[in-house]
């Protein structure tokens, strides 16, 4: 089985460790298969990791004539101190030839 058939493994039961457990969440993000323009379920794993946490989640999808339609994820956590806004995305391109890989 490919890295691209494989469904996305995050363990939505400890989605409240989010906060606690990093290493954990990234890993799960790791084995989101997320070749653009396929999401692979890692918008879903963010969205299970971010709620708990109090994160109002939203999903557009943005399209554009030519070109699928994108799935996308932002999420809002009201608060009284600093904001912090952070940007990035979790596409990637193909991994080329999966048996190099170790």
């Amino acid at each position: 089985m490919s890295g691209r058939d494989r469904p996305c493994a995050f363990d939505y039961r400890f989605a409240h460790d989010a906060a606690t457990d990093p290493t954990r969440n990234l890993a799960a993000l790791i084995r989101c298969a997320s070749v653009t323009p396929a999401e692979g379920g890692a918008l879903s794993a963010l969205e299970e990791m971010l709620k708990p946490l109090g994160f109002a989640v939203e999903r557009p999808v943005f399209s554009e004539s030519g070109t699928p339609d994108i799935e996308n994820l932002y999420a809002r956590r009201s608060g009284n101190g600093p904001h912090l806004m952070f940007a990035g995305h979790t596409d990637v391109v193909p991994a080329g030839d999966e048996t190099a890989w170790t």
